[in-house]
């Protein structure tokens, strides 16, 4: 029988396998795998000890409901977010993903929705958190990550280096369980944002790197997931921000191949340069990007400069389209990579890919489905066949989430 994976679990099985390698660099900082793991037991462990946790087993709840604690992710893109987490999943608190770019009024919504017990927060929110707190009833524990703004403290709140070097390394691991929870708030494009509550187990198969590249079929043991693991050698930078899910399905994806994730020196916007110069300096191999919006900024800079880029052979294109114009014109400053297109949502996880190359040549509007996915007819009556003339909905099967 199959393991049913548990994301704290499968992280660390991959860090006692692979403590030394280099598992995320940021700036001027190059965490390996042991450390990243050791940093999230000490953040559980934090969480812990203020009262955070579980209160209430999977069993016996129903699809939308949550029973265990909610903290709030209100940062931008570094170690300190994948380490939130990673955090939370072994605290079996529930990590949410918020918008940054919210004013007050959206994220009291967001929190009050999520009922947020903790928020981890860059320093530079300070000042909006500050503003919405007395708004949100269930909050009672703030964690505040220095950032170039130097704000002060809030009050009542604690560092959050400090409180890392305040837990043990050490951690019960006991009743991790793979019903324990990923939620994912929607952006808010089909009306307000709605949490998408997943199983761990379903969304580490639907879109965290559960299945073989060879086959398309589902890793069946963390045995087999650190064995896949062991090359390791993939260098990604995922440019879209943690927040929304393609940025951090890639991160965990990039984290359970056993690869390295590099993160851009610039977080606060896209900037083409810095992502092209860190690419560069570290010999990243795969950059993630949304659309032409992504992809014009950073093909004018490759026009700019002339760059060593000799080590990228992927660029993975998801959440917006980019157009056939854009990828001819990628392919020709970078005639060696390939141009992976992904279709996928906050509720199916990938479903559907397409390939673009110098010698497949660029198109778009073609994909190839993943296992488990198909279309729907119009009235949710039947599956329709393949190449069969019928309108219908792009539908997912097996691992989806539960409310």
């Amino acid at each position: 029988m199959s393991t049913q994976f548990n994301l704290a679990q499968a992280n660390e099985r991959l860090a006692a396998a692979f403590p030394e390698r280099e598992c995320i660099i940021f700036r001027d900082r190059r965490l390996t795998y042991g450390e990243v793991a050791e940093r999230s037991r000490r953040l559980a462990n934090y969480l812990l000890s203020r009262g955070l946790g579980t209160c209430q087993p999977r069993a016996g709840l129903a699809g939308w409901e949550s029973g265990q604690d909610h903290i709030g992710l209100y940062l931008l893109n570094g170690n300190e977010y994948l380490e939130g987490m990673l955090g939370s999943f072994k605290s079996r608190t529930v990590p949410i993903n918020v918008n940054y770019r919210y004013v007050e009024d959206e994220l009291v919504y967001l929190f009050r929705n999520c009922r947020a017990r903790a928020i981890l927060y860059h320093g530079q929110f300070a000042e909006r958190l500050a503003a919405v707190r007395d708004r949100l009833p269930d909050l009672e524990v703030l964690i505040q990550v220095a950032d170039e703004s130097g704000a002060p403290l809030l009050e009542g709140a604690v560092e959050y280096e400090a409180a890392l070097a305040s837990a043990s390394p050490e951690i019960d691991a006991s009743e991790w369980s793979p019903d324990d929870l990923y939620t994912l708030y929607t952006g808010g494009t089909t009306g307000m944002p709605k949490g998408v509550l997943w199983r761990q187990h379903d969304i580490f198969q639907a879109a965290m790197g559960g299945r073989r590249q060879e086959d398309g079929l589902f890793i069946e043991s963390l045995d087999e997931l650190v064995t896949r693991a062991e090359g390791g050698g993939l260098r990604v930078l995922a440019a879209p921000p943690f927040m929304h899910g393609a940025g951090h399905w890639l991160a965990f994806i990039t984290m359970h191949a056993g690869g390295t994730l590099l993160v851009q020196d610039v977080v606060d916007k896209l900037d083409p340069k810095d992502v092209l110069d860190v690419l560069e300096r570290e010999k990243g191999n795969f950059l993630v990007i949304v659309g032409d919006a992504f992809g014009r900024p950073i093909l004018d800079e490759l026009k700019r400069s002339t760059r060593d880029l000799s080590a990228l052979f992927l660029i993975a294109n998801g959440g917006a389209p980019l157009s056939v114009n854009m990828k001819e014109a990628l392919l020709e400053r970078l005639p060696t990579i390939t141009i992976l297109d992904g279709i996928g949502s906050s509720e199916t996880g990938t479903q559907a890919t397409h390939i673009s190359s110098k010698e497949a040549g660029a198109a778009t509007g073609k994909f190839t489905p993943a296992p488990d996915n198909c279309v729907v007819s119009e009235d949710f009556s039947r599956v329709v066949a393949p190449g069969e003339d019928h309108t219908g909905w792009f539908a997912k099967g097996g691992n989806v989430p539960l409310g």
